[in-house]
């Protein structure tokens, strides 16, 4: 048997090449591969396609009301014919799919979908008041349209802004394939009829068989290549392709991956047919296995945002006096500025800038990598600095990262990058350690309240810590983030141990 038979047998590698995908094949040197890394396009601020459609409902429901409220107020005894031109019209969206969010349907074909649905409901509702009430037809009549032109105001706009977001890239979401194999090229060419995901490279260990460019997406490195890659916390995704029967591989890339922060999927390849008439936003979101991950909840991402705009303006315009006082004092205590900002890793390892009091001398406080942590009875802190950090009230400001969607009000605390338990990386320490990036940083956390707070010198604590940052990650609500806000205080207050 010669060699590429051998390949294409029962027991061919994962990444097997049948003889069209040969025919891409070609050597990959440093500085092309260095060259296709830097210009791979990774669009940022992407939004959740699922997230932004609750919007749209939520927003059309709101605006019903208020119309609805309006007529009540103007004249009660007519307002049931606009009552069910709404609850009809409500439906017509939903069936004529205004609320499913895709980048590739133009805005006249939402407009005129709009327009039907609208024209039908209205045409519906004038017809009942017509056989039920014919007296409140003119009303109606007015009503109708008024109401129609408010909502197909808004699905205007909803048009416009997916057309501008789908341009941009914000609404595909970034993808990365792992195993440079028949099966991805089938998915990459099924995705080029559709765009609805952001296919950025390829990654595949075995270098020497990979192609330079697959199906038209750039062939990025190996796995190692991978987890150093600067534009990977832009990465929403990591799917691997591989044959149904290569077991020991996909445990391998399995072991390389799962330090990752990304939830990761498994597409198995049985054939040619299921991959050409499947997008890859199908096969990546439904089909594909969930090996690594929570699935992201669109109904949590909107309510754990909006739980940080209410709570955190409220807690934010409460604060301005206390953070005016102390601005005043840390500016008579020592020379240097009030505020400064730390470079931390946020979700899925972004980096962000934290604000903070400035609570150390400003000549070593500068040193904003944040790798060496302080120390008890640290000479670096000042005098208003040791009040701050004992009652963490150095941390407000951060109220601003959270008004602003870098950080959350509850969630694992923002880490700086390199940061180190003893001499050691901490992220080395724990192999879950980048899991505690999938969701934002937060001003407080399951950890704080449970002990867990200030630096780590021991292998044990950073252990510790990032076990309770997973548990808060998988038990995630509205009602446990309220509970440990309400024990954040009295924990604060009751800690004489952990150094700060």
């Amino acid at each position: 048997m010669s060699d590429r038979k051998s390949e294409t047998g029962r027991h061919a590698p994962a990444n097997d090449h049948s003889a069209r995908f040969d025919a891409e094949l070609r050597g990959v040197s440093a500085a092309l591969l260095a060259e296709n890394r830097a210009n791979a396009r990774t669009p940022t601020h992407r939004i959740d396609r699922a997230a932004l459609s609750r919007v749209f409902q939520f927003t059309d429901l709101c605006a019903a009301i208020l119309i609805a409220f309006a007529a009540l107020a103007l004249d009660p005894r007519t307002v049931w014919p606009l009552a069910l031109f709404l609850v009809i019209a409500s439906g017509g969206l939903h069936s004529f799919s205004l609320y499913r969010i895709s980048p590739t349907v133009p805005p006249w074909d939402r407009l005129a979908r709009s327009v039907i649905a609208i024209g039908l409901a209205g045409l519906a509702t004038l017809t009942m008041a017509n056989l039920f009430d014919p007296a409140v037809l003119p009303v109606a009549a007015w009503q109708t349209v008024a109401g129609g032109a408010g909502l197909l105001g808004l699905q205007v706009i909803y048009a416009l802004a997916i057309c501008r977001w789908a341009r941009a890239g914000r609404l595909a979401a970034n993808i990365v394939i792992v195993g440079a194999t028949p099966q991805a090229r089938r998915m990459i060419d099924a995705n080029r009829r559709t765009r609805e995901v952001n296919i950025v490279g390829i990654f595949d260990d075995r270098q020497s068989r990979s192609p330079s460019r697959l199906a038209g997406v750039p062939y990025l490195g190996t796995l190692d290549d991978l987890a150093n890659w600067k534009a990977l916390p832009e990465v929403d995704r990591i799917l691997i392709t591989v044959r149904p029967d290569a077991i020991a591989r996909v445990r391998d890339l399995l072991g390389k991956l799962s330090p990752l922060p990304h939830p990761i999927g498994l597409s198995l390849e049985f054939g040619d047919e299921a991959a050409s008439t499947a997008t890859l936003a199908s096969i990546a979101d439904a089909p594909a296995a969930q090996l690594s991950g929570r699935p992201a909840n669109p109904d949590w991402l909107i309510v754990k945002r909006l739980e940080d705009l209410v709570i955190g303006s409220l807690m934010f315009l409460a604060a301005l006096p206390v953070m005016a006082a102390i601005a005043l004092l840390v500016r008579l205590d020592s020379p240097g500025p009030i505020l400064f900002r730390q470079v931390r890793e946020g979700f899925n390892g972004r980096p962000i800038g934290v604000l903070k009091f400035r609570s150390m001398r400003h000549s070593v406080e500068g040193e904003k990598s944040g790798v060496r942590q302080v120390e008890r009875d640290d000479p670096r802190v000042t005098r208003v600095g040791k009040i701050l950090r004992a009652t963490s009230l150095d941390e407000l400001p951060q109220l601003w990262n959270v008004l602003r969607g870098e950080m959350s009000l509850v969630g694992p605390r923002p880490h700086a990058p390199g940061m180190k338990t003893g001499a050691t990386l901490t992220s080395n320490l724990v192999a879950e350690y980048a899991h505690r990036h999938r969701v934002k940083p937060g001003l407080t956390g399951w950890a704080q309240v449970n002990g867990s707070r200030g630096p780590l010198h021991s292998p044990e604590a950073a252990r510790e810590r990032v076990k309770l940052d997973v548990e808060y990650i998988a038990r995630a609500s509205l009602w446990f983030d309220l509970w440990i806000m309400l024990r954040t205080l009295p924990a604060l207050l009751g800690d004489k141990i952990n150094i700060r």
